[in-house]
Formats: structure tokens, C-alpha cells, sequence
């Protein structure tokens, strides 16, 4: 529901044509996971006490028009003119306070011409099921249209549903459904090619309508069709079953005069080839009732007797065809019962795209990412998936995947802290990422908080995967959050997040994962001038340019770096975040680089190394912190931003200390320290990864 409710906020501020590319991509991933569309085999099961259709004809075939705009206002007449030439009706949706106008005269002429006038939602916005108050109000202004239009038939834009809530409306029947169609906003398909009731608990109801051939401009603007083999297969399938044949064709799609001069047009011969394909090879063996009239048809049929009051009077209450559906492993068959009716019109979650060998899509944002996921990366290959990696120019993310010969596709960079130029900079690594993504199509998105990642899956509908240690980093903007997500032990009683069941865990922290697989290296301290009796101390600047980011860090690091300088045996290696916080430690401490008291690294070194040769590390971020806990390594802590239970875990185990004030400083200890192996587990390793594969196959085989 959120998904729908963000989409058409912002839907009138993006361009069409970027729309309809992104509705594309996401159509064309659906399209090939699943294995129900065009057809659902289950969904030509007959209901119970089914009697046929009238005259012992073999099937029905219902025409319906949704005009959504101008342009389609000013095709009805022609669509008109067609089908009375062909010999069929059909009905026109009209909506009552959209971007048009239609006119009594308009709607006189359909309905003495024997065509069948509906209401089609109250504005088309996709605002109509945003709450049910919201629904109550606007419900008394669609049942005024209803009524002075002398309609009977209700369709929702964008075949978003409520059938519980459509009891409000005084209709005859409601055609906002349909058996199978992954490709809509609310791909909650009702899996039957026939009628069915909805009751409202009173004795009263409405007959429910799917459609059941696919929409036109699903098949010839988002799926590119070239011809209409898919509405004959499914023609031929429905008939062969019985059921009822629905097409919903929109005039404002049609191309009457063969020019073609845009992108979000057909030739108005496919719609003509449908109704000729029907008539020649079906000729007189099917109904070709108006939608109002196969409802009233089938009240008075079903309606009308002992079943009538069944909450649905289309299927089984007996449970005989569910546990058969269910033993088959198929979809069981739409009931319309009080508690499927009441359900909120949602996004649904389309079935993966998988195949033999998966594939899992990971995005390096930061550089403490990068050590993280060498172990998850080499495990995950062990046991046979396929990888994507990408990565975004920040800070030394490009130097580490150099340094342990990753390769991977560098899309963005890092745009301050200034929050709009952040969201234009997520927004535009996003757009920049999706080409690779819809090319190579992973089953899974895997990040430790990678928001363009985020982003850019949610709208991919690709199943993701975020892994946090902080549990005040702002992973959700807008609504849009990753589906799954995987978190230290430590986090679970904090973590202000409701979902748990889509939350994982992890004995011990972050850094346990890949901290066991570390081998010293020596030579470290030679190559940073340090002699045999220095006392190294390693900094880490405080994230200035994150959203987190509290001034005080950097007035304790500015101390820090006073106070160490003036021990005679102390020497400081610090490692900038970017080059501009190289320029500034540069500019404000010039002396003490030129008496070497300073060291910054002129290349990219392996953190871990660094922290073991080193005899205390201070850092303002959280994962120097926890690597130097990890190794044994004394550290302290100058970040000033909100503490987390990461951090509040190792201080109060001794393995880390919180410096709050300038005095704290004074009480750092700076001696040489004594270097002894350590035992480490790949407990957390192994936990992570069973953790991101079990996730992988629940997406890609859901029971």
C-alpha cells in the first residue's frame, strides 16, 4: 500500500516516457518469472451448482472500454462505429471529475445505440483506497454519477481493489479485478474466469467481473507485442473451459488513422482482429451480453436460490477444491470471503526471476564494505552463485577493491552533506545503475545499507537485503526500505523497525565476520617511518560530511591530535576520509608533518594490518572502533553522534572507551603494546552467509 501511495504522489512530476521505460523493465523481469500469465490453469476450475451460459451457449465475451483522457473521449465514437459494424457492444467507462468532460449527449448516443455506459473511478489518480475514510467520502460522490448517469457498473482506476469497501457503491457489479496479472500496481489476481458474488453481510451484493484477457495496453505498450497471438491463445483457452471471455480496450491507445506518431499508441487493426477472430472461428457459439447485463443474468440465476447467500456463491465452501488445489501445489482459487475482501490494495511481491544458479547483486558504498564482504564474497562462490559487484567513488572504496583485486562496475560518487544534492545523487547513481541491473537481473540485492541499492531494487521489485550495525543510520526514506534485514544480536531489542519477521540476526558484530580470516603482514612500520620504539597511534577522523555527523567529534579530534603530538615517543598515522579532510589536517598541523610527528599513508593499506601494528587507535566511526576491539587492540572512541549498542556493548565488556570531553583525552594510554595471537571462530561468517542464502532461496522457491 505504501508502494501505491508514493508512486502516484510523485507520478505527476515524471516524465512519461521515463515511466513507461521503468514500467518496462520491471514488466519485462515479471513477465519471465511467471509461470501463471497468461494463463492460470487453476482458474478455469467451474464454481459449484455452475449451470452454463444462456441459450447452451459455450462461452461469454464481454467488451469494455476505459477512456482514461482527452484523446480517448475523442476515439469513442470511432471505437463505436467499429464495433457496430462488426456486430458487437460494449460498455464505456467514463471518469466523472478526471482531465475531461463527457457530455449527456455523448452518453445518450452510446446508450440508444445499445452500448452500456460505466463509472470509471472518481479522478483516476490512484488515490481512491488511500484510507477508508477517504473512500466513505468519495463513495457518496461516485454513487451521485452512478445515479444521474443511470450506470450500473463500477471499474477502478489501475484495477486497484477493495471488495469489502466497493459495497459502499449502489452497483449492479465491480470489473476492477481479474484471474491472472502480475503486470498491475496490484497484482492480486482472483484466479477464476467466471462471475462471482460478493456479499456485504446484509443479503445484498454486487457481482464481481475480472477481466480475463489481458489488457491492450499491457500486451502492445508495455510488453511490445507485435500481433495479438497472446489474446487468441487466451481466447481459444477460455472458450475450450467455458468461461467468460473480458477484454478491456482503451480508446485512448488506438490508432485510428495509421499514423502512429506516439510512442503510447497501437493500430486500431489488432482491436479489430480480436473481434473478427472471435466472430469467425466462434460464430454463434458464445454470449455477447453488456457487462450490466451478464450481472443481472447472473443474480437472478445464482442469486436467487440457496447458494445466493454463501459469501461466495461462485466457489466451494466445502473446502474440496481448496485441498485439492493445495495438494496439486496449485494456487487455490479466489473466495470472496469477509477476510480476503477486507484486505488493503498493496504492491504484492511479483516471484523472482531465478534460475539454476543464482544470482546476488552486492554494492560496495563505503569502505569499511569492502573488508566486510571479501570473506562473504569468497564463501558465497564456494558454494556455486553468480555475483554482481558494484561500487561508488567514496573515500578509499576504489583503493581497497584495487588492493584485493576485486573487480567491479563504479557507478557515483559521495555529494556531501548538503541533504538535496544526497537524494539528487542517490537518485542519480540509481538511474546510472539500472541499465547493468535489468541486463543482468540478480535474484537478490545484498548491501551493508547501500541507499541508491535500496532504491533502486524496490523499484526493480528485486528482493533486497540490507545489513546494518547502527541502529540510528536512516535506512528508509519516503516509505522505501529494503525487504530483508540482517543485524548483530545486540540491535534486536533497540532497533526501532516492527517488521521482525523480515529481520535477521547475527552473533557477535560486524566485524567478526571478516577479522578470524586476518594474517599479519609485516613491514607496515617501516614503511611509515616509524622506529622500533614508537608508540604508533592510528586516527580515524570523524565522518564530517554524514548525515550523522555531531561537531563535537571533530573538537575531540583536533584535541587529540594536540595532546599525542606533544608525547615525545608518539607518532600519529591518520587517515583521512576524502581529500578535502587531507587538506585540512594537512593545512592545520604543517609543522608537526614536517617534524614527521604526522603520517598520512600515500597509498591505500590494508586497515586491519594497520590496526594490529598499531598500539592504540582512536577513531570518530564506528568500524575502525570495532575492528581494533576485534583484534585486542586498545581504542577509543571520539564519536559524539548517538551512541549505539554496538558500541555501548563493548564499552561495557572493556573493549572500548568513550571519550566524551576534552579532559577524557588527557587519560589515553600511550605505551608500547605487546602483540600475542588471538583465537577467532567464523561463527558470524558462516551465520551471515546461511543467513543471506536461506533468504535468496525463500525469495527465488516461496513455499
Amino acid at each position: 500500500m505504501k508502494k501505491i501511495r508514493l508512486y502516484y504522489s510523485v507520478k505527476p512530476y515524471v516524465p512519461s516516457a521515463f515511466r513507461m521505460a521503468v514500467r518496462r523493465a520491471i514488466a519485462s523481469r515479471k513477465r519471465n518469472g511467471c509461470a501463471t500469465w497468461p494463463i492460470s490453469e487453476t482458474a478455469a476450475r467451474r464454481p459449484e451448482q455452475w449451470n452454463g451460459w444462456p441459450n447452451g451457449k459455450k462461452f461469454a465475451l464481454v467488451l469494455t472500454h476505459d477512456v482514461e483522457g482527452p484523446e480517448g473521449l475523442a476515439r469513442c465514437r470511432d471505437l463505436m462505429d467499429l464495433e457496430i459494424q462488426l456486430g458487437f457492444r460494449s460498455s464505456f467507462n467514463f471518469v466523472p471529475e478526471g482531465g475531461y468532460k463527457v457530455g449527456e449527449s455523448l452518453r445518450n448516443h452510446l446508450t440508444d445505440s445499445g452500448f452500456e455506459v460505466g463509472v470509471h473511478d472518481l479522478r483516476h489518480d490512484g488515490k481512491l483506497y488511500r484510507s477508508r475514510e477517504e473512500f466513505s467520502t468519495n463513495a457518496k460522490q461516485i454513487n451521485r454519477y452512478l445515479k444521474n448517469w443511470g450506470a450500473s457498473g463500477f471499474r477502478s482506476g489501475f484495477m486497484l481493489h477493495d471488495l469489502d469497501w466497493l459495497n459502499e457503491l449502489d452497483i449492479s457489479y465491480d470489473a476492477s479485478t481479474f484471474d491472472t496479472d502480475p503486470f498491475e500496481p496490484q497484482p492480486d489476481g482472483v484466479n477464476t474466469i467466471f462471475p462471482f458474488w460478493i456479499s456485504n453481510g446484509n443479503g445484498g451484493g454486487y457481482v464481481e467481473l475480472p477481466y480475463t484477457l489481458p489488457q491492450d495496453s499491457t500486451l502492445f505498450l508495455l510488453l511490445n507485442e507485435p500481433d495479438i497471438s497472446i489474446w487468441k491463445t487466451k481466447l481459444e483457452w477460455i472458450a475450450h473451459h467455458g468461461g467468460m471471455v473480458l477484454v478491456d480496450v482503451h480508446p485512448d491507445y488506438l490508432d485510428f488513422r495509421g499514423n502512429r506518431t506516439r510512442s503510447e499508441a497501437y493500430p486500431v487493426k489488432h482491436y479489430r482482429q480480436l473481434l473478427e477472430f472471435a466472430r469467425e472461428t466462434y460464430a454463434d457459439e458464445f454470449w455477447q451480453p453488456l457487462p450490466g447485463e451478464l450481472a443481472e443474468w447472473y443474480r437472478a440465476q445464482y442469486c436467487s436460490t440457496n447458494i445466493a447467500r454463501k459469501e461466495s456463491a461462485g466457489f466451494s465452501s466445502s473446502g474440496a477444491v481448496a485441498s485439492k488445489a493445495r495438494k496439486d501445489g496449485d494456487r487455490e482459487p479466489f473466495r470472496a470471503s469477509r477476510s480476503t475482501q477486507s484486505k488493503r490494495p498493496g504492491m504484492g511481491s511479483p516471484a523472482p526471476v531465478c534460475g539454476k544458479r543464482h544470482k546476488i547483486w552486492i554494492d560496495f558504498d563505503n569502505s569499511p564494505h569492502v573488508p566486510f564482504f571479501l570473506p562473504i564474497i569468497e564463501e558465497l562462490k564456494k558454494r556455486g552463485y553468480d555475483l554482481l559487484l558494484t561500487s561508488r567513488d567514496n573515500a578509499q572504496v576504489l583503493g581497497l577493491l584495487a588492493l584485493h583485486g576485486l573487480e567491479c562496475k563504479t557507478y557515483g560518487r559521495h555529494y556531501g552533506r548538503n541533504k538535496l544534492r544526497k537524494i539528487m545523487g542517490l537518485g542519480g547513481r540509481a538511474a546510472q545503475l539500472a541499465p547493468l541491473v535489468l541486463r543482468e537481473r540478480p535474484d537478490l540485492a545484498l548491501s551493508h545499507g547501500s541507499r541508491s541499492q535500496i532504491g533502486l531494487s524496490w523499484l526493480l521489485n528485486i528482493p533486497s537485503l540490507a545489513i546494518m550495525d547502527y541502529e540510528h543510520v536512516k535506512l528508509q526514506m519516503w516509505g522505501i526500505r529494503a525487504k530483508w534485514l540482517m543485524i548483530p544480536e545486540v540491535l534486536l531489542d533497540v532497533l526501532p523497525y516492527r517488521d521482525h519477521k523480515h529481520i535477521l540476526k547475527y552473533p557477535g558484530i560486524k566485524e567478526d565476520v571478516y577479522v578470524p580470516g586476518f594474517r599479519a603482514k609485516d613491514g607496515i612500520r617501516e614503511e611509515l617511518g616509524m622506529l622500533a620504539d614508537d608508540v604508533m597511534v592510528t586516527i580515524r577522523p570523524p565522518a564530517n560530511e554524514a548525515h550523522y555527523h555531531n561537531p563535537e567529534s571533530d573538537e575531540l579530534f583536533q584535541v587529540a591530535v594536540d595532546f599525542l603530538s606533544r608525547i615525545g615517543r608518539v607518532r600519529l598515522v591518520i587517515l583521512p576520509r576524502s581529500t578535502k579532510q587531507e587538506f585540512y589536517i594537512r593545512q592545520r598541523w604543517r609543522e608537526l608533518f614536517l617534524k614527521h610527528k604526522i603520517v598520512i599513508p600515500n597509498r591505500v593499506v590494508d586497515g586491519l594490518n594497520l590496526i594490529w601494528f598499531s598500539d592504540l587507535v582512536i577513531s570518530g566511526g564506528g568500524t575502525m572502533n570495532r575492528e581494533a576491539a576485534a583484534l585486542g587492540v586498545p581504542v577509543y572512541s571520539i564519536f559524539r553522534g548517538k551512541p549505539g549498542a554496538v558500541d555501548r556493548y563493548l564499552s561495557s565488556n572493556g573493549r572500548l572507551t568513550l571519550l566524551g570531553n576534552s579532559k577524557d583525552v588527557e587519560t589515553i594510554q600511550t605505551v608500547r603494546r605487546e602483540r600475542s595471537s588471538r583465537d577467532f571462530n567464523n561463527c558470524t561468517l558462516m551465520t551471515v552467509v546461511e543467513n543471506v542464502t536461506a533468504t535468496l532461496e525463500s525469495e527465488c522457491h516461496p513455499q
